[in-house]
């Protein structure tokens, strides 16, 4: 009996997906750590799938920021040092606050970040922070997108996503669920100063408020490390 292509796809595509949840575990979990290769054919033979599957699962793992391609598309497990943490938040500093100028130029409507930053709350109230933090990466692409400005959207995306997947790899446990509040308060602030109108000063709040989320950031990352 001939097997329909659609039935071979789906096979691939849970593979793919199936695999992308192991190594997605296994970073989270502390078996693969920052910085360590993810060499298909090992994990090919280990889990014992096609090497173009572990491929596959490598390239989800990489548009979601847990993995790293650098030359020859050697993967390894994403790792940033404290200059790479302390360059992105220089570049996202400009980009996160010209976004809230133009959204708050634009007067976008702001309903669905006020859902996102109540869903932070609810997760912080669980210390559920892996929960949390990719509702705040959601905040932060969702207000890129809000503004209107495609390119700025895509540049953002491109820095923040294996910013945020790193931390979340790297989550120091040991806070309060008050730790958490703070940032949300900050958030808030920012759609309050975009609600506002005031373009000026929505772009200076969240300019502001970049240099308060690198210091949690750094907090979160490497708690015993100085601010860079």
């Amino acid at each position: 009996m001939e097997i329909s292509p659609f039935v071979d796809r789906a096979n691939l595509l849970m593979v793919k997906d199936n695999l992308a949840n192991v190594l997605r575990e296994d970073i989270l979990s502390g078996k693969l750590k920052p910085g360590e290769a993810i060499v298909e054919g090992k994990w090919a033979q280990h889990l014992g799938v096609a090497q173009t599957s572990v491929r596959e699962a490598i390239n989800i793992l990489t548009a979601e920021g847990f993995v790293q391609k650098g030359s020859g598309r050697s993967a390894r497990v994403t790792k940033l040092s404290h200059e790479d943490v302390a360059q992105i938040y220089e570049v996202r500093s400009y980009l996160e606050s010209l976004a809230a100028k133009l959204a708050a130029e634009k007067r976008v409507p702001l309903g669905s970040l006020r859902q996102i930053v109540a869903d932070m709350h609810a997760a912080a109230d669980q210390l559920n922070l892996r929960a949390f933090y990719e509702r705040d990466l959601q905040f932060h692409l969702s207000l890129a997108a809000a503004c209107g400005n495609r390119i700025l959207e895509q540049t953002l995306r491109r820095i923040v996503v294996p910013l945020f997947a790193f931390v979340i790899i790297r989550l120091d446990l040991s806070k309060d669920a008050d730790f958490w509040r703070k940032s949300i308060d900050l958030h808030r602030q920012i759609l309050d100063a975009i609600e506002s109108g005031d373009t000026a000063f929505a772009e200076h709040l969240t300019r502001r408020s970049m240099v308060q989320f690198h210091d949690a950031t750094a907090a979160v990352i490497e708690p015993s490390a100085p601010v860079p």
